[in-house]
């Protein structure tokens, strides 16, 4: 028995569960814990194992922990269909029930946190985690951590949970960590991957307790080993797991020899058990000892009457009567059919006998009549027949001589061309001058397309204009992107903007007066599934006794510099500031709205955007950028000019601002301005192969440390990538998603880019570059 058969066993792994808070070990079950099927299960659940980590912060008590904990195993042991589907419904309904617990108390006793929750189903893991938390799986030496580099928002502060979900495959021997971000982030990946192997579940919480060492942290450890090692859990619904026992260690599998020996022998006696059986079984009959049932005799049927026939003796004279009258007849007939014959022949004789006689008579000898025969007339000449056979014989010889060549001669063109082809991808990689292997690489395309003019199909022409473009591509810093499109927004008068915070895009219409979201969840695998769009904001509603004017622009602000907490703020013409957050709602699920008035409002805001709490306004008809500071969520003081002296150029002709740190202002003209602290810096964007020919946007990640701008050209049908000095790094293209770029938005610690063109939404991986 192989280590893969042995996983699909139904066993009940060796789990260990660990809380410490202020650096004592405290009761860990009801934050931590391995759950079986309860007896009414629902169909499909039998068999599974749940494992449950919850880690709340604030003033949670015992109760609490209890009651979130049979929420989730109530609502996954009553789901049926898929296990991704229990463990969505059981995180939501846990989500549900914090969230409605901290609508009813007051701000300072709100409990938030993570849960992770785990079902082995089989060979396959499934992991689910909302807000902060860790889980990680040591299968032999491949060590794997969810959710990867990314900070979840906590459990309870929306009506709608962020949820991840991941999936991966177990073994015997594998090793499954539930752990809180405080020992995540104390002991990093690194000192998990060192702890995990220790041999014993006992020896892997001491681990942990080592690496954790002054930090508050609750753990679920959790072991999958064979079934002859794996202690029987019988685990009700509200059970609690002992505490763990010092100095005996938890049950540990065989050797792989003693297992091999065990299962042969097991085997070898039911065999022969098996054959025993069978041959001392007796058949049924056998067994009652009763005679076997006689088969009921088919009826017999009386055979019909005869009537009485003639005699042998009668029988053979007919037959010989018979056979006489058939034999006269034939003698008759070959009679008659030679006595014809032989006067034929006698006929003739005479005949012959009478003309000899005649000739041998004097006189005469007659000539004999020669049938003569009528000339036949001459056919009349049909001028028109022949002068279109004179005229069509050289015309249908001229078509075959010119298909002829034709056939000929495009397999000779073809091979010419091929050949200059050939003779010029040598040159192209063998020169040492960029615009010289730029010239000769183009000249290989062009060849292509004659090719494929002549021979379509020709798989010669298609792998030539493949390694051409792939060289060009590589001279001038393309990057061809694979994107996914994420919604259909419709068309629009005035490009329209984006912002993109964690897995939520939002997507603003100036010309159409409306703000909307799209949310997307993440597989297994990597892939993105995105939801519906959904519209929170628009020009002439109502929010706190006031109207939303028309729309400018919105960015996303983070905490700090005052502000409390992070929400999307919305800029209208009127100089009023519509609030938004995501996360929090009403239970109707509508969304939660503010809007409040800037301390002084801009004459022309042309764009807004954010740096560390702070609102950035760009104001061109005053030459200026305001910065406001904010009082909580709320930006009621007068503005501080960002330029202390005007810039080194007018803002009149500005489309565009981003921020991190520095700010950037974008031109019509494709002109970037780099400013820190008011103060212009080098940014040279000379370097842009064909330079820009219609930028419209641009953006950085505040957050990121690369320091590149991605800036959108829509008449190059591309996004050009620079450097924090301006140099050029990369172009991004792609067949269709560029057509009509209107907007842009980079998330480099998740790895995604985002473009909005012709009314679609797009997503692609966000490339490695050098």
């Amino acid at each position: 028995m192989n280590v893969s058969d042995s996983a699909n066993l139904q066993t009940d792994p060796v789990v260990g569960a660990l809380r410490v808070a202020g650096g004592a070990r405290r009761d860990a079950a009801p934050c931590a814990m391995m759950v079986a099927p309860p007896p009414r299960a629902a169909r499909g659940r039998e068999g599974e194992r749940l494992f449950i980590l919850l880690d709340l912060t604030g003033p949670v008590t015992p109760h609490l922990y209890r009651e979130m904990r049979e929420v989730v195993m109530q609502e996954y042991w009553s789901t049926r269909g898929s296990v991704t589907a229990a463990m969505r419904q059981a995180t939501a309904a846990a989500n549900r029930h914090l969230f409605q617990f901290n609508l009813s108390v007051t701000s300072s006793n709100r409990c938030y946190g993570g849960l992770a929750l785990a079902v082995l189903h089989g060979e396959d893991i499934f992991i689910v985690q909302t807000g902060p938390g860790r889980t990680c799986v040591l299968r032999r030496n491949q060590f794997e951590c969810f959710p990867r580099g990314e900070e979840l928002p906590h459990l309870g502060m929306g009506v709608v949970a962020d949820v991840r979900l991941y999936h991966t495959f177990a073994a015997i021997g594998d090793t499954l960590l539930l752990v809180s971000s405080s020992l995540a982030r104390a002991a990093g990946d690194a000192g998990l991957a060192r702890v995990l192997p220790r041999p014993g579940v006992d020896e892997v919480l001491a681990g942990l307790e080592q690496v954790g060492a002054g930090v508050d942290f609750i753990a679920l450890v959790a072991r999958l080993v064979l079934p002859a090692a794996a202690p029987r859990v019988v685990a009700p619904p509200r059970a609690t797991a002992a505490p763990p026992q010092p100095g005996v260690p938890p049950l540990q599998p065989e050797t792989s020899t003693a297992q091999e020996t065990s299962w042969r022998s097991i085997s070898a006696r039911v065999t022969e058990g098996l054959q025993r059986t069978r041959s001392q079984t007796p058949r049924p009959a056998e067994a009652l000892d009763l005679p076997p049932a006689p088969r009921p005799e088919p009826p017999v049927l009386p055979e019909p009457a005869r009537k009485p026939g003639p005699a042998l003796g009668e029988r053979v004279w007919k037959d010989v009567q018979v056979v006489g009258r058939g034999f006269g007849e034939r003698v008759k007939d070959g009679a008659r059919a030679v006595g014809h014959g032989i006067v034929a022949a006698g006929t003739a004789v005479a005949d012959g006998a009478r003309a000899l006689f005649r000739r041998m008579l004097p006189g005469a000898e007659r000539r004999a009549r020669r049938q003569e025969r009528q000339p036949r007339p001459v056919p009349k000449e049909n001028r028109v027949v022949m002068m279109a056979i004179a005229i069509g014989l050289p015309i249908l010889m001229g078509i075959f001589v010119w298909l002829a060549w034709k056939a000929f001669g495009e397999q000779t063109r073809l091979e010419n061309l091929k050949a200059l082809a050939a003779q010029e991808v040598q040159q192209a990689q063998t020169a040492s001058v960029v615009s010289e292997t730029r010239q000769h690489w183009n000249a290989v395309l062009g060849y292509a397309e004659r090719i494929a003019e002549l021979q379509p199909e020709d798989a010669e022409a298609v792998e030539l204009r493949e390694q051409a473009s792939r060289a060009i591509d590589e001279l001038d810093g393309i990057v061809r992107l694979a994107f996914v499109k994420m919604g259909n927004f419709g068309e629009s008068s005035v490009p329209r903007q984006l912002v993109v915070h964690g897995q939520t895009i939002f997507v603003l219409d100036p010309a159409a007066g409306w703000a909307a979201q799209v949310d997307f969840n993440l597989t297994g695998d990597g892939s993105i599934v995105p939801e519906m769009p959904s519209t929170f904001a628009r020009t002439g509603l109502e929010v706190d006794g006031s109207t939303i004017g028309s729309l400018v622009d919105f960015a996303w602000v983070e905490p700090g510099s005052g502000r409390m907490a992070g929400g999307l703020v919305i800029l209208d013409e009127n100089g009023g500031i519509v609030g938004y957050d995501p996360a929090w709602g009403s239970e109707a699920g509508e969304p939660h709205l503010t809007r409040s008035l800037l301390g002084k409002p801009p004459r022309v805001p042309r764009a807004v955007d954010s740096f560390e709490g702070r609102l950035y306004v760009l104001d061109p008809s005053e030459e200026q950028i305001w910065r406001y500071e904010p009082q909580g969520d709320l930006y009621p003081d007068l503005p501080s000019p960002y330029f202390v002296v005007p810039p080194i150029r007018p803002l009149g002709d500005a489309m565009d601002m981003a921020i991190d740190a520095n700010i950037y202002v974008l031109h019509a003209d494709g002109t970037i301005d780099k400013y820190l602290s008011g103060e212009a810096q080098v940014f040279d964007t000379g370097g842009v192969p064909g330079g820009f020919n219609q930028p419209i946007a641009l953006a950085v990640d505040p957050d990121g440390d690369s320091g590149r701008v991605y800036v959108a050209d829509a008449g190059g049908k591309c996004v050009v990538v620079l450097g924090a000095d301006g140099a050029f790094c990369a172009q991004f293209r792609a067949d269709e998603a560029f057509d009509a770029l209107e907007a842009l938005a980079v998330d480099e610690a998740a790895g995604r880019f985002y473009a909005f063109s012709g009314g679609q939404l797009y997503v692609a991986p966000l490339p490695r570059l050098p």
